[in-house]
């Protein structure tokens, strides 16, 4: 599908690619040298995902009627966000046999976990006791202790035994293990043991796979550190057998420059320095970033993404000035140390499956999926339990013969047969109405999630954006939507590929973090305002040189890391933007809040006291004035540096006025269910509506790869950059 203005010679231009693998469907979006660009979206091939990979840019190639050689013989860079660790996290298969070796006394640390909780499903949770804890992804046998001791300030207390690193390495690979993850507490302030390890290793096994905890994630707190390590591991393998797979095609085609994978903190950065544990989750976060792409354009200070996949329902948010992040987010059933940007997910999409709940006849939508195999039983792969899709399509929502702009033929028949037997007649109603039942309630799920996400963060919905995209957005916004009261509520025409779109509009980006453990005792403060009497500071005699010295220099070594792999990247200094954050907290509290640090060096009263209005100001935005706890004075716990590079970005064209007749773009009339009812509806193709069209509901508008219902009390208008804006009557 075709994005923008016609007319450029091939010769001319410069291409740039980016896909995106989700649970269901990989899309791809094409960017022209004008920033216009074309898409294509294909069954996602677990088995295989180097084929939906090509698959993609060879659809987005179609569209714009050119061959995958031609277009990638013309780009300058390509970006991937991939599912990979997510699929072997969640499934469990396709991961390597590891070994684990830790300080001696804490063999059980990963085995023990922390929260038995941690990634259960809703009914799982409330029966928590009767839950079993994750199948470890290192067994205990196969985790060997060593003597050596590091304190909290860094200091060797106890010299590592290497003759007992020598036995334990020799005893992992009698066992047959391809990789050795290291986790030994407080390396991240020394890791000269875990270095040392690493050289034993190597010393034995020269060709073994070795992942050292402090470089992964260099952060206190030794269990999600220590699984983020086994993590990178257990994925990095099969993540860089992928990633060959996919450079070595590319190299055919003649694209010689390095590929670039999304990260799930945000931003790209090239597959040669990429942790592979930063890529989990990574695939949502590409419509995150096209969410504060169309924000900005439209000059909104916050906007709420919506993204209805087959698999899952993502809302995303974005606000003003700030960067939400989850402090130790859960992968499968693990917490791990990598920050991820938060979105908020629930099992509900074009995928999800409608059944009945055995104990009471009711009726549930969700939250299983049935994926892209064998996916919907309108697909006609096998699949026998019906789903949303297979509702929309029974209801005549969706054009059979349109799908994907006709590549796939949709079986509506067996639809309506799986229908009427697995739901309407345990129901015993009409099989139209079971399928506008499922619709509602799935519409209803996403709803609430929506409501409740944008009242715990604060969103005014009158003053903020609504962004509705995936391949099912289009379909079900009407109805998640409805009462919210957004200001205004989005459909890109290039909906269904938009994560993908996103992606392309993303910057070169890297963070680090590291934890210097920082105290400032006994700062003075007001008993009536509990803030802190910064003018009363006097002297850093409180502080311990070797703190402020490990933060100066901890800061210095995450930015040299930063300007280094920037400029393997080709990217000049001068180019480079570097940003300091902090997670501090005051002294007592278990927890910490993510700030800006603005100065990266310590060396004075005058520097204290920035830092400390810093974490006060971003502690009264989140929590008022009324929970300040001044007398424990304050800790930072960890650091970041951001280091990005900007890159080019797809323009939106604004096209011409032509008028509120969508008449040019009428394809015909069919009866659509609607409300217990069967109604005359016209539909419109996406492609053809002009700015300025409005079209009343009912109505469908059709695009090759996503369908906009409207209902009767809808209305759509398409704006100067041919998005279709859904207002109510």
């Amino acid at each position: 599908m075709r994005r923008g203005e016609r007319g450029n010679k091939m010769g001319k231009e410069k291409y740039r690619i980016y896909i995106d693998t989700g649970g269901t469907f990989s899309d791809t979006v094409v960017v022209r040298s004008d920033g216009s660009f074309y898409s294509g979206k294909t069954s996602t091939t677990y088995d295989s995902l180097d084929k939906c990979f090509f698959d993609g840019i060879t659809a987005a190639a179609e569209s714009a009627g050119r061959t995958a050689a031609e277009i990638l013989s013309a780009t300058g860079e390509i970006g991937y966000g991939t599912t990979i660790g997510t699929n072997i996290m969640v499934t469990g298969a396709g991961g390597p046999k590891l070994g684990f070796l830790t300080t001696k006394g804490h063999e059980d640390r990963t085995i023990i976990t922390r929260q038995r909780s941690a990634g259960l499903s809703g009914p799982d949770a409330m029966h928590m006791v009767s839950a079993d804890k994750p199948r470890p992804l290192i067994p205990r046998s196969r985790i060997r202790g060593v003597t050596e001791r590091i304190d909290s300030m860094g200091d060797v207390l106890i010299p590592l035994r290497e003759g007992e690193v020598r036995d334990a390495v020799k005893e992992l690979i009698n066992l047959g293990v391809e990789g050795i993850a290291v986790g030994l507490l407080w390396s991240f302030l020394n890791p000269a043991h875990e270095l040392r390890c690493r050289e034993i290793i190597r010393e034995i096994a020269p060709d073994m796979s070795v992942s050292l905890s402090h470089e992964v994630m260099p952060i206190i707190r030794e269990y999600p550190r220590f699984i983020s390590c086994v993590i990178d591991l257990y994925i990095g393998r099969p993540l860089k057998i992928l990633l060959n797979k996919i450079e070595s095609r590319l190299k055919e085609y003649g694209y010689e420059r390095p590929l670039l994978l999304m990260q799930a903190v945000g931003g790209v950065c090239q597959s040669s320095v990429v942790k592979p544990a930063t890529t989990l989750h990574s695939g949502p976060v590409g419509g995150l970033i096209g969410v504060n792409f169309i924000k900005a354009f439209y000059g909104y200070e916050s906007a709420v993404g919506s993204d209805v996949g087959g698999t899952s329902f993502d809302i995303t948010t974005s606000l003003e000035g700030q960067e939400e992040f989850l402090r130790e987010p859960i992968v499968g059933r693990f917490e791990i140390a990598n920050p991820m940007r938060e979105i908020i997910t629930i099992g509900a999409g074009g995928g999800t499956i409608a059944w009945i709940e055995p104990t009471t006849g009711s009726l549930r939508v969700g939250p299983h999926s049935a994926g892209s195999t064998p996916g919907p039983v309108c697909y006609d792969r096998g699949a026998t339990e019906p789903t949303s899709t297979d509702a929309d399509l029974v209801m005549n929502r969706i054009d059979p013969d349109y799908f994907l702009g006709g590549k796939i033929k949709l079986n509506r028949e067996k639809a309506l047969a799986a229908i009427k037997e697995k739901i309407a007649d345990p129901l015993n109603i009409d099989v139209f109405k079971a399928a506008e039942y499922i619709c509602e309630i799935l519409d209803g799920h996403m709803a609430a999630a929506l409501e409740s996400t944008i009242a715990q963060k604060g969103v005014d919905p009158g003053k903020s954006l609504l962004l509705c995209f995936g391949g099912a957005g289009a379909t079900h916004c009407a109805g998640y939507s409805a009462g919210l009261g957004f200001d205004k509520v989005l459909i890109p025409p290039y909906a269904s590929v938009f994560s993908a779109f996103g992606a392309s509009t993303s910057d070169i980006i890297h963070r680090y973090e590291a934890s210097p453990f920082l105290t400032f005792p006994g700062l003075p403060f007001d008993m009536v305002t509990l803030t802190f009497d910064i003018d009363k500071i006097e002297s850093l005699d409180s502080i311990s040189t070797i703190m402020i010295d490990r933060f100066n220099n901890i800061f210095g070594d995450l930015e040299k890391r930063a300007v280094s792999d920037l400029k393997a990247e080709g990217f000049d200094e001068t180019k480079m933007t570097l940003e300091g954050e902090m997670l501090a907290r005051y002294g007592g509290q278990l927890w910490e809040v993510r700030c800006p640090c603005p100065l990266r060096r310590l060396n004075s009263i005058d520097d204290l006291k920035v830092i400390v209005k810093a974490f006060e100001d971003e502690y009264i935005r989140q929590y008022t004035r009324e929970v300040m706890a001044p007398v424990g004075g304050m800790e930072i716990l960890t650091i970041v540096v951001k280091g990005s590079a900007a890159t080019v970005k797809p323009k939106l064209i604004k096209w011409e006025y032509v008028g509120k007749s969508p008449d040019a773009a009428l394809k015909g009339e069919r009866d659509v269910y609607f409300g217990d009812q069967w109604l005359k509806t016209k539909i419109y193709e996406m492609d053809n509506l002009q700015v300025g069209n409005v079209i009343e509901g009912p109505g469908i508008i059709e695009g090759k790869d996503t369908s906009l219902v409207i209902p009767g009390d809808r209305v759509v208008i398409v704006d100067e950059y041919r998005n279709m804006i859904l207002e109510e009557k």
